[in-house]
């Protein structure tokens, strides 16, 4: 059976959706980016014909856009601070939202980097590619930006809350 891009898409939106989120830190402006990202694929006359090339090929053409998107905020200053109301969460969502916090505070390249090898899951190879740069540079690439992250969740004010019954 040929591989075709219109049923491949629909599995891939998540992942993508999830990876410009990283990216621009905005579930919104991540839904649009991706929009953005598969109407350019439906439009390419020369989408890659391999599953794997295609998922790379998209998270590439999510790439660029989320880049493009950070430049016009750097251009007109605008700056993401989430909302987060934290009484209505448990220690695990706390966790997410410490780990979402501390990805807000890496440089784009660091996320990206974090984004599509520890959330996407694309190997260190596959990363290069997408990124265009040799595998060496993306293995110290992503052991920077673990180190920052780590440094970002250790140095977070967010903590648990403790129980009336102390747990």
């Amino acid at each position: 059976m040929a591989f075709d891009i219109r049923s491949a898409l629909p599995e891939l939106l998540p992942r993508l959706v999830a990876f410009a989120r990283t990216i621009v830190g905005d579930s919104d402006v991540a839904r649009d980016l991706v929009q953005e990202a598969v109407v350019r694929a439906l439009a390419a006359g020369r989408a890659p014909s391999d599953r794997l090339a295609f998922r790379a090929w998209m998270f590439a053409i999510v790439r660029n856009a989320a880049i493009d998107e950070l430049r016009r905020r750097r251009a007109s200053k605008i700056e993401y601070e989430p909302g987060v109301d934290l009484w209505r969460y448990d220690n695990a969502s706390i966790a997410k939202i410490t780990v979402e916090r501390g990805l807000l505070t890496l440089n784009p390249e660091h996320r990206e980097i974090i984004a599509l090898i520890d959330i996407a899951g694309f190997s260190y190879a596959e990363a290069a590619g997408i990124l265009e740069i040799p595998t060496g540079t993306v293995m110290s690439r992503i052991a920077r930006a673990r180190s920052a992250l780590l440094a970002a969740i250790e140095a977070s004010s967010l903590r648990p809350l403790k129980s009336k019954h102390g747990h």
